[in-house]
């Protein structure tokens, strides 16, 4: 039998979200397309980033043996809009990732956390200036969320080119991961270079990269196996941990390395438990039971470089012009800026040529929004771009905190705190924050420029100019909207990229929309608390609690919860008790199709609540039915509440039927009532239509009158009556 060979298995794990919040409240909204959850973030957070953080391991009789954190064992990074949200929403799956980073540092001398460029943008097509920040703002995320410094940082899509190199290890970054297609050439220590294909080189090895202004500085580079991490994407290796492992002992034997060599997979972390169900689990088997018995030594790319420092160097493939490369993209960086052919599906008809529209009309704001900054700053900071840079260092602080912070990168005037000063340095620097963020590498990667991704980045542009007028700038929004007019949609209906940035636009969140939603709030019966407007601090003086009327008036005292800005709004608003809210301010009427589909969705359900404690008759009903009609997709906790309110409608209405008389109840009605549920459930409320629904057909057959289809059908859901006698009645 031949032996094994020993081996060295560092598994990667690419861990990203774009930033999804609405940068008008700093809150993700709801999407309707990642149902039953609110958001596609905490969709893939319960199917994958908690998974790993508790990944079970199951005994023989399926019960849980353990359960361990799949990140103590494996190489991985968070990226920076991603962490933030984990630590907002979930900050014990922050703890264990942070955990399993420690407890890699102890166990092998190294951390398997790798940072990450901090926007996730296409590194190579930044400009020198915002990339020398996305580095440095990711490094500083790192060392927040994890306590030191990062040695390696991940490069989004791996994109990269010789300056992006240079930046990394200018910043000070000793290491990075690259595919296979990226190299051009290897050479050993004093050997001649050798070409190589994404077939031939040898990825059983870490290489060095020189910097290319001749200091002899270099950076390591890990390669990953290309069969490998497409096996694990789109083949078998996760169906189980045999497979697993084969798959990884097929990467060695590939590699002419004999003394335990490099086995590097890399793969996006959302694979583990999101787009493959169950790997999490086969991750956890394999690197925490299986690898050991198979003299697979599991451990990260920075402690296998400290014990294997790379003696081979590399060259990178230029790509196309000298662009440079990525690992998913066969044509250099044209995913990112033109139709090169990669898309997500191969639609008939379909084009990527809104590409170069989307980028051209991005660098067109950054460029205009440079030369802004850099003549009105000027007046503010001693160095705008210092401070910017600096920013990242306290990007998240309360806003008082910031303000305070860009204290020592100021003039006099900003030094001395005047609050004029401080308020524009602030504006500047979040005005800086969306024009980063608007580069997000999916705004490209995914199949039209109406598409949510693309939404994310127009989002960060309109904001960023929203900013730009606050501080009495002139913005370029007519030529990048120009410019944008040139993209088309792949769907006809859907316009242009301008249409695309006009429905963006439709996200805004304005001081006078944030008091419309906190009174229409307190007349549809809610809480009325800051949580009723995202992104704002509400106080009203006058109205104090969740009248039971149809008009309120009064001041509001708005304060934005990201830049600390503060307005005094004068308003009256009224409800009609059903659907209809109106919100009247100096100059201004809102009513409920003026707000975001949050606050809609979230009124909806306050107008509801209030229906269903008032409704008892057919129009009630009705009404009730035409408001839940106007809802969006619901969550599993939405869904669950909107079910209890059906019952409570319903039985409020069959109770007074039975007051009245049974010829009172539509029956076609009740059963729409009870078929909208999703589920019917053993609670109290549906006990008691269950209930009620039996007092009435007590009733009607205690009578010569035939059962109603409508009844017999409602009394089949509340499993009064079995489905085979309910179709003998028909």
């Amino acid at each position: 039998m031949k032996k094994r060979l020993p081996i060295a298995l560092v598994v990667h794990g690419h861990f990203y979200q774009p930033p999804r919040e609405n940068p008008w409240t700093d809150e993700v909204p709801r999407e309707p397309s990642a149902a039953p959850f609110h958001d596609w973030n905490a969709r893939i957070h319960a199917e994958c980033y908690r998974a790993n953080a508790y990944a079970r391991i199951y005994g023989p009789r399926q019960h849980v043996a353990s359960i361990v954190n799949n990140y103590a064992s494996t190489s991985f990074d968070i990226g920076p809009t991603l962490a933030r949200w984990l630590s907002r929403h979930d900050d014990q799956v922050m703890r264990r990732i942070r955990q399993g980073n420690e407890d890699q540092r102890k166990r092998l001398g190294a951390g398997g956390a790798m940072a990450q460029v901090w926007a996730h943008p296409i590194a190579p097509l930044l400009s020198p200036r915002d990339l020398r920040t996305q580095i440095r703002w990711g490094q500083v995320d790192f060392r927040l969320r994890f306590g030191h410094d990062a040695a390696g940082m991940w490069l989004p899509e791996t994109a990269a080119n010789p300056a992006t190199l240079a930046a990394l290890m200018d910043a000070g970054i000793a290491y990075t991961i690259v595919a296979p297609e990226q190299i051009e050439a290897v050479r050993p220590a004093g050997g001649a270079w050798q070409t190589v294909t994404t077939d031939t080189v040898d990825t059983g090895r870490a290489y060095r990269f020189l910097h290319p202004d001749s200091s002899g500085r270099s950076i390591a580079i890990g390669v990953f196996d290309g069969p490998l991490s497409r096996d694990l994407a789109f083949g078998n290796a996760t169906r189980d941990a045999a497979g697993f492992l084969d798959a990884m002992r097929r990467s060695a034997e590939r590699s002419k390395v004999t003394d335990r060599p490099l086995v590097l997979a890399a793969s996006d972390g959302e694979l583990y438990g999101h787009h493959k169900k169950f790997a999490d689990l086969t991750l956890a088997y394999a690197v925490n039971v299986a690898a050991s018995a198979q003299d697979i030594q599991v451990t990260n790319l920075e402690a296998y470089l400290d014990k294997n420092p790379p003696t081979w160097e590399a060259r990178l493939r230029p790509g196309p012009d000298g662009e440079g490369t990525a690992w998913s993209c066969s044509h250099g960086l044209g995913r990112w800026q033109r139709d090169c052919g990669c898309r997500m599906h191969d639609l008939k008809g379909s084009s990527q040529a809104w590409r170069g529209p989307l980028r051209k009309a991005l660098d067109l704001l950054r460029d205009s929004a440079a030369t802004f900054f850099e003549d009105d700053a000027a007046a503010l900071f001693v160095d705008p771009w210092v401070a910017r840079d600096a920013y990242g260092e306290f990007i998240d602080e309360p806003p008082e905190r910031r303000k305070k912070r860009l204290g020592p990168y100021g003039r006099p005037t900003l030094r001395s705190g005047s609050a004029g000063s401080v308020s524009r340095a602030l504006l500047h620097m979040e005005m800086q924050r969306s024009l980063l963020l608007m580069y997000a590498s999916c705004a490209w990667f995914f199949d039209d420029i109406a598409g949510t991704e693309a939404a994310i980045a127009l989002r960060r542009a309109a904001h960023a100019m929203d900013l730009w007028k606050k501080l009495g700038g002139k913005t370029p929004e007519k030529a990048f909207v120009e410019v944008l007019a040139q993209a088309r949609s792949n769907d006809p209906a859907l316009g242009s990229g301008a249409d695309a940035f006009a429905r963006a636009c439709d996200d805004r969140v304005t001081a006078e929309s944030a008091t419309a939603r906190a009174a229409f709030s307190m007349l549809a019966s809610m809480a009325s608390d800051d949580g009723v407007s995202p992104g704002f601090t509400v106080e009203m003086a006058g109205p104090t609690k969740p009248p039971l009327r149809s008009e309120i008036k009064g001041k509001a005292e708005v304060t934005h919860r990201r830049t600390g800005e503060r307005k005094d709004i004068a308003f009256s608003a009224s409800y009609d008790g059903k659907s209809s809210f109106v919100c009247r301010m100096p100059g201004k009427q809102l009513g409920l199709d003026d707000l975001d589909d949050e606050a809609r969705q979230a009124l909806r359900f306050g107008a509801l609540v209030r229906l269903a404690g008032s409704t008892r008759g057919t129009s009630g009903c009705r009404a009730f039915l035409a408001v839940a009609d106007k809802l969006g997709a619901c969550s599993l906790s939405e869904q669950a509440a909107l079910d209890g309110l059906l019952a409570r409608v319903l039985g409020n209405y069959l109770e007074n039927g039975l007051r009245k008389s049974t010829d009172y109840v539509d029956w076609s009605l009740a059963r729409e009532l009870a078929t909208r549920a999703s589920a019917v459930q053993a609670n109290d409320d549906w006990r008691r239509v269950q209930e009620t629904v039996w007092e009435h057909l007590e009733a009607l057959r205690g009578s010569a009158k035939a059962l109603p289809q409508a009844l017999l059908d409602l009394a089949t859901r509340l499993e009064l009556v079995e489905t085979s006698a309910a179709s003998a009645a028909k």
